[in-house]
C-alpha cells in the first residue's frame, strides 16, 4: 500500500511531494516523535548520576531535574489544545521537532543545574506536543481495520526510545559523558522535522477546515479500498454533529467520552508504570544490587517493553480493546501485589525479595507494554468526537502528566515509609481499573471514528461487535 499527495511540498504547511510515499514510512514518521518522548523520559535516570557530581546539585535540584519535564509537558499539552485544530496535526509535528532540538541543546550545553532544568522543561513542552498530537494523527489517517496496531506504534516508539536511553546511559557511563547522553537526541529530532515533509495531512482535519477536495484526494491516494466520496460524507456528518471550543467539553455529548479519556490516562499512571521506569534502579540498589547491575537491569526491562509492544502492534486489532485492558490490569496488579507481599514478609534487603522484584518488574513491564501502554491511547483517541478531539486529548494528557508528577513525587516517600505500601496502592488501582473497564468503557474495535461518535451520542449498545456495525472502510476491507 502506498500514499501520494496532489501537491509538491513547500515545507511543513504543504502536502507531501507529488510522488508515492510508502504508507509504512508515513506511519513511521508520524510516530517518530514518540521515540524522542521515550528517550528524554529515560535518559535522565543515567545522566543524573553524573550531573549531580559535576554541578554538586542538592536533592531538591535533583528532583527538579527529574520532574521539570512533566511541568513542561503539561504546558505543552495545554498549548496543543489551543493550536492543534488551527495549526493542524502535521505542522504541529514539525514544531515539536524544533522544540526538541532547542530543549536538547539547552540541557546538553548547560553550565549549571538551572540550565539542565530549563532544557528539560523545554523538552517537556515537545513531549506535550507529541503525546497529544501523534495518537490523534495516526488514528485519523489509519483505516478502521488496522487503527489499533497503527496507533499502538506510539507506545512502540516510546518504549524503543526508553530502551535507547538506557543503552546510551550504559554506553557513556564509562566516561561519565552525560552531555552526550542527552545531546545525541538532536539526531532523531532533526529526522522528525525532515520526515514531516513527506507526511500527508489528516483527511478528518482537512474536512473540519472545509478543505474537502484535499481530503478526498488524500483518501484516494491512501491506497485503501474505500469509497472516498462516501467516507468524506461520513466525516462531514460527524463534523456537522459536533461543536468545537472549550465550552463544548462540558456539553452532555462530550462529558462521558472526555471523562473516560481522563480516567484511562490517570489510571495508566496509577498502575505504577513510571514508578518502575524511574525508580527501578533505586529499588534494586536498595535491595543490594550494584549500580552497574541496576543499569543493566533497566536495559533488560526496556527490552521486555519493546518486545511486548511489538506483540501489541501485531495483535491489537485481533482482540477486543476492553478485554486487553482488563487482562493488562490483572497482570500488573498481580505483579505489584506479589512484590508487596514479599517486601513485607522477607524484607526489602533480602535476596529473595531481589529475585521476586526482578521477576515481578519484568512481568509488570511485559503486561503493561502489551496492553495499557498502547491500547489505552487507542481507545482515548477513538472515543473523542472529531471537533473537540484535539482539545479533549490535550486535557487528558494534562491529567496524564499531572498523574506522572504525583507518582514520581510520592513514590520515594512511600518507598521510605515501607515499599509494601507503594506496591499495594498500585495493586489496588489495578482493581479499580478492571471495574471501570467493565462498567464504563465502550468497545471500539473495528468501528469507524464517526460511527463510534454517533453511537455514543445516541446511547447505543456499547458492546455491539464490529460485525454488526459495518463501516465504509470495513465493508471494503472484508
Amino acid at each position: 500500500m502506498s500514499v501520494t499527495t496532489s501537491k509538491r511540498s513547500q515545507g511543513p504547511n504543504g502536502s507531501a511531494a507529488g510522488r508515492r510515499v510508502p504508507s509504512w514510512l508515513i506511519y513511521l514518521f508520524g510516530a517518530l516523535g514518540a521515540i524522542l518522548w521515550g528517550y528524554d523520559t529515560g535518559v535522565v535516570s543515567g545522566a543524573l548520576l553524573y550531573i549531580k557530581k559535576d554541578f554538586h546539585v542538592s536533592p531538591g535540584e535533583q528532583g527538579l531535574i527529574t520532574s521539570s519535564f512533566t511541568i513542561g509537558a503539561i504546558v505543552g499539552a495545554l498549548l496543543t489544545a489551543l493550536i492543534v485544530d488551527r495549526l493542524g496535526r502535521k505542522r504541529l509535528l514539525f514544531l515539536a521537532g524544533i522544540v526538541f532540538v532547542i530543549g536538547t541543546l539547552l540541557a546538553a550545553l548547560a553550565t549549571g543545574p538551572g540550565g539542565v532544568i530549563a532544557g528539560r522543561a523545554v523538552l517537556g513542552i515537545g513531549i506535550g506536543f507529541v503525546s497529544v498530537n501523534i495518537p490523534i494523527y495516526l488514528s485519523e489517517i489509519a483505516p478502521a481495520r488496522s487503527r489499533g496496531r497503527i496507533v499502538s506504534l506510539t507506545q512502540f516508539m516510546n518504549a524503543s526510545g526508553i530502551l535507547l536511553a538506557y543503552v546510551a546511559n550504559y554506553a557513556f557511563s564509562a566516561t561519565a559523558a552525560w552531555r552526550l547522553m542527552i545531546g545525541i537526541a538532536v539526531l532523531p529530532a532533526v529526522l522528525l522535522m525532515l520526515g514531516v515533509l513527506v507526511l500527508p495531512d489528516s483527511p478528518r482535519w482537512l474536512v473540519s477546515r472545509g478543505r474537502i477536495a484535499e481530503a478526498r484526494a488524500g483518501l484516494v491516494a491512501r491506497g485503501d479500498d474505500v469509497d472516498p466520496d462516501l467516507t468524506v460524507r461520513e466525516i462531514q456528518a460527524g463534523v456537522a454533529a459536533s461543536h468545537g471550543a472549550w465550552r463544548s467539553l462540558l456539553q452532555p455529548w462530550a462529558r462521558k467520552p472526555l471523562l473516560i479519556a481522563v480516567l484511562m490516562t490517570v489510571l495508566a499512571q496509577f498502575l505504577g508504570i513510571n514508578a518502575i521506569t524511574y525508580y527501578a534502579p533505586t529499588v534494586l540498589t536498595t535491595i543490594g544490587f550494584s549500580d552497574s547491575a541496576s543499569l543493566i537491569s533497566t536495559i533488560g526491562f526496556g527490552s521486555v517493553s519493546v518486545l511486548a509492544t511489538v506483540w501489541a502492534v501485531r495483535f491489537a486489532d485481533r482482540f477486543r480493546r476492553r478485554r486487553i485492558l482488563v487482562t493488562g490490569a490483572m497482570i500488573t496488579g498481580t505483579a505489584m501485589l506479589i512484590t508487596a507481599v514479599f517486601t513485607w514478609s522477607a524484607g526489602l534487603t533480602s535476596a529473595v525479595t531481589g529475585i521476586v522484584a526482578i521477576v515481578a518488574f519484568t512481568a509488570f513491564k511485559a503486561g503493561f507494554s502489551s496492553t495499557w501502554g498502547p491500547v489505552s491511547r487507542v481507545v482515548e483517541t477513538e472515543i473523542l468526537p472529531i471537533s473537540i478531539r484535539g482539545t479533549a486529548v490535550s486535557v487528558a494528557e494534562m491529567a496524564n502528566f499531572s498523574a506522572i508528577f504525583v507518582v514520581t513525587l510520592l513514590f520515594p516517600i512511600l518507598l521510605q515509609g515501607g515499599a509494601g505500601f507503594a506496591f499495594v496502592f498500585f495493586a489496588a488501582m489495578a482493581v479499580v481499573a478492571i471495574v471501570i473497564m467493565i462498567v464504563v468503557v465502550p468497545e471500539t474495535r473495528g468501528r469507524s471514528l464517526e460511527e463510534i461518535e454517533i453511537s455514543l451520542r445516541a446511547g447505543r449498545q456499547r458492546d455491539a461487535p464490529a460485525s454488526q456495525h459495518p463501516t465504509t472502510e470495513e465493508s471494503h476491507d472484508r
